[in-house]
């Protein structure tokens, strides 16, 4: 269970803080939800308690898997299908996840793909998507603002090309 102040990741929204606990009446069921101030938007998402398992929500990663994930984005790409739809459903289903690894993974093969100047409109989309989603976990676990942990990646980024 989270409590008011907690930082936490939604696999689909990113990351955030919540702000509040609420109890609501929602489509003709009562119940009580964290209120997420989310990092990367302008905009709040509520999360059901009694759900939180079933959708992932988790708290933002530690010191050790941030610098881990930061030796991922460092590290060798995978090799991306040529096929565009095959490789943005990987893409993508790596981002449903919300895990800091797998996303992580999108970030680097895309970047990659992206220096050698092949990412389709719809890699481009996932690849924003990503970054951002990384960089907001990143900020939150660093207590950085959002355009510092952007420009952190795009730097261990550029550093790897």
């Amino acid at each position: 269970m989270f409590k008011i102040g907690d930082k936490v990741v939604h696999p689909y929204h990113g990351a955030g803080r919540v702000i509040d606990i609420e109890e609501k009446k929602l489509l003709r069921e009562r119940g009580r939800y964290y209120i997420i101030d989310l990092v990367a938007c302008d905009g709040i998402v509520m999360v059901p308690i009694n759900n939180i398992k079933k959708i992932g929500l988790r708290r933002v990663s530690g010191r050790r898997a941030i610098s881990h994930a930061m030796d991922v984005l460092a590290s060798t790409p995978d090799t991306l299908s040529s096929d565009h739809r095959e490789r943005q459903a990987r893409a993508q289903e790596k981002l449903n996840t919300g895990d800091l690894i797998k996303v992580t993974e999108v970030v680097r093969n895309l970047a990659w793909r992206n220096h050698q100047g092949r990412l389709t409109m719809a890699d481009n989309k996932l690849y924003h998507r990503a970054q951002t989603f990384l960089a907001g976990e990143l900020a939150l676990a660093k207590g950085i603002e959002l355009q510092e942990a952007m420009k952190r990646l795009q730097t261990a980024l550029d550093n790897e090309h």
